[in-house]
């Protein structure tokens, strides 16, 4: 995915607030890979062979303004930072509002206090969500369109996106924000594939009943896509504004095709049905238009549905041997 030119940075020091999660550690492997120095943060490293070869640092804590200080004590002052950590579910943040507030909210402020006190120059990268958007009943939502969240998740995702744009606009911090949809891949161990799977593979013939319609609409988007998108805003240099964007494919997906897609793909011939049951937090349609991220960043999936549906598919049955 290009660049855009001259606003374009070489790779620097980049810390990664929540390396050791999904997105995280995709993000830090791809990073690496391209020549950044990588340091990670959060309770929990990323593993893999790029961690082993020695290209990954990690920093273990809560994400804290203290463990930042100690990472830049060791490694030196980020030229960037991204910021994943947080709350990472709809469903637990109605079963513990507060909790899901500070681990979004109390970490942006965390965040926020240490690049004032010690590097007021870095870039942030801000990882929010669609759940921002709450059920619009519109069938691509824009960067424009009104933040209306159905959930504590999407309410506390709201208010780390206005925290940081109201530190860019009282005290210059460079900032993006990418609000991502359905991320996908393999490591994910949480959410409507890794259910499905695990569900399908303990009782292959037996009909397997899901939430909802089937006919919701969702946008997926491949983790390998998606840190692509978190590796080229961070090397953006800041332009006086915040960067938003919608992080998604532009497609929409029916649940239900979704479901069959990742069925065929597992060798299954399982039968599906739905309860037509919604589960709070859950809007009918969630799908970006992409336009924006397309336009800016020349951003275009690498990686299609049927593919990653496959890989995952493959992957999870290797954590099943």
């Amino acid at each position: 995915m290009p660049t855009t030119g001259e606003n374009s940075v070489s790779p620097g020091l980049v810390m990664i607030a929540g390396g050791g999660g999904f997105l995280g550690t995709a993000t830090a492997r791809l990073m690496a890979s391209q020549g950044w120095k990588v340091v990670t943060l959060g309770l929990g490293a990323p593993q893999g062979a790029f961690v082993r070869e020695g290209r990954v640092h990690h920093a273990e804590g809560l994400i804290q303004r203290q463990l930042f200080h100690s990472a830049v004590a060791e490694h030196g002052k980020p030229d960037v930072i991204i910021h994943a950590a947080g709350g990472a579910s709809v469903g637990r943040s109605w079963d513990d509002p507060r909790g899901d507030f500070n681990l979004s909210v109390g970490s942006t402020v965390e965040i926020l206090d240490f690049i004032r006190e010690e590097a007021p120059k870095a870039r942030l990268v801000l990882v929010s969500s669609a759940a921002v958007y709450g059920n619009q009943g519109k069938a691509r939502l824009s960067e424009t369109d009104p933040c209306v969240p159905m959930s504590p998740y999407g309410l506390h995702k709201h208010v780390c996106e206005e925290l940081v744009t109201g530190e860019a606009r009282m005290n210059g911090l460079d900032v993006s924000i990418v609000r991502l949809f359905s991320i996908y891949g393999e490591g994910l161990r949480k959410q409507i594939l890794w259910d499905i799977m695990r569900r399908m593979t303990a009782d292959p013939e037996t009909t397997l009943e899901l939430w909802g319609s089937g006919e919701e609409t969702r946008d997926f988007v491949h983790v390998d896509d998606a840190a692509a998108i978190l590796a080229t805003l961070s090397a953006m240099r800041g332009d006086g504004k915040v960067r938003l964007f919608n992080g998604g494919s532009g497609t929409a997906i029916r649940v239900r095709n979704l479901a069959s897609m990742l069925v065929s793909a597992a060798g299954y011939e399982t039968p599906l049905t739905f309860n037509g049951k919604a589960r709070s937090g859950d809007p009918q349609h969630l799908v970006a238009d992409a336009g924006h991220l397309r336009d800016t960043l020349g951003f275009s999936p690498k990686v299609s549905l049927e593919a990653g549906l496959k890989r995952y598919a493959d992957w999870y049955k290797t954590q099943q041997s």
